[in-house]
């Protein structure tokens, strides 16, 4: 008996949603970094066992007020994962003082199966965990809660124990052998950006985008070139930086992760190019693959 399912993670912005993913498949393929909004798209990871198949939706973090089509965008993704999921997880994060509650009440009114993981348990003392769990428990009803830590892997097993409970009898969805829906030219891209939030400050990790124009992985070294898009000529001289040395050190951190994902060497090479407020613009969301309504 095989079962199969879909399963959608919600939560705010930087609270663990990709570290979580990433632990449960065993691979860094989703972007993480200390800042928030680093993943803008959804994204499937894929979880397999002899008799299971769990499929994650890593989403965007949950915006308040989104500013421009890009968020409006990264919103809809949520959205449409409260229509076509067979488990959603609310990702709630221990470590933080300022959970808002708009999403929280979002997710109560939701009639799917449920469960509620308070994550970075490893950063809080055991009464913090029993004070949330029972503020969670008088607002949900008969609802699993558990705390773990997305990236040391506690309680992760209990947690994938119980969406099993959940999941409907099913043959698998996709091949075994599959970690995500998504192409290995995707997750280039997505490791660039990665870095780029990792080595800049301020507005440009939000206000760029990372194209990939060539991408020959049939050879060694693997040859990808990229387009970094940033919105202002002042931006495009910041990721260069005095004498080429932000955009080397760029190419260098991007080259050194790609290499781990591909098993390969890789010759990586870096443009920069000026497209002004290609945040809004829906046609070129679009064409990205954001879903633009």
């Amino acid at each position: 008996m095989h079962k199969a399912g879909f399963v959608s993670i919600l939560g705010y912005p930087n609270v663990g949603k990709s570290t979580l993913v990433n632990t449960i498949i065993g691979e860094q393929l989703m972007p993480v970094s200390p800042k928030a909004q680093t993943t803008r798209q959804r994204v499937l990871g894929i979880y397999n066992d002899d008799d299971t198949q769990i499929i994650f939706s890593d989403l965007p973090g949950w915006i308040i007020k989104p500013q421009h089509e890009l968020h409006k965008s990264m919103l809809q993704d949520i959205k449409s994962a409260f229509d076509d999921s067979d488990i959603l997880i609310y990702l709630y994060d221990l470590s933080s003082n300022k959970e808002n509650k708009e999403l929280l009440d979002i997710f109560s009114d939701l009639s799917i199966p449920k469960i509620i993981t308070l994550n970075k348990a490893d950063l809080v003392n055991e009464e913090k965990i029993l004070i949330t769990e029972n503020f969670l428990k008088e607002k949900f009803q008969n609802i699993d809660i558990i705390p773990i830590s997305a990236l040391n892997g506690y309680n992760v097993d209990l947690l994938i124990k119980t969406i099993k409970n959940y999941l409907p009898i099913h043959p698998p969805y996709y091949d075994k052998d599959i970690l995500s829906d998504r192409y290995l030219r995707y997750f280039a891209s997505e490791i660039i950006r990665e870095q780029i939030y990792y080595l800049y400050k301020e507005e440009i990790p939000y206000e760029t985008e990372v194209i990939i124009n060539n991408f020959k992985e049939d050879q060694d070294p693997v040859y990808i070139e990229a387009e970094v898009w940033v919105m202002r000529e002042s931006q495009k001289k910041i990721i260069i930086g005095k004498n080429g040395e932000m955009i080397k050190q760029l190419g260098i951190n991007a080259r050194l992760k790609l290499e781990k994902l591909l098993d390969k060497h890789v010759f990586l090479q870096l443009y920069v190019k000026v497209k002004p407020n290609w945040r809004n613009n829906k046609n070129i969301l679009k064409s990205l693959g954001y879903n633009v309504k």
